[in-house]
């Protein structure tokens, strides 16, 4: 896994073990599930795939706060 995957990897592993549901959280996959959604068209993203946002450190960080507003409920 590259750095950057690496990095919101931490993020999504953090938010479930969080907000989740410590069962559920400890079945959930988030490996396959963050590639599965980096490879999606977002809605926040103007419907861009989070992986051609990784491109650059801004991007990065674009998608970082995404996913930290997905658990939050907060899409906009």
């Amino acid at each position: 896994m590259d750095s950057a995957r690496e990095r919101l990897f931490e993020v999504v592993h953090e938010l479930v073990t969080t907000y989740g549901d410590p069962e559920q959280a400890a079945q959930f996959d988030a490996v396959q599930w963050l590639d599965e959604w980096l490879n999606r068209p977002q809605p926040s993203l103007n419907m861009a795939k989070p992986a051609d946002l990784m491109l650059t450190e801004e991007g990065l960080a674009q998608v970082e706060t995404l996913l930290k507003r997905m658990a939050v409920g907060a899409f906009a």
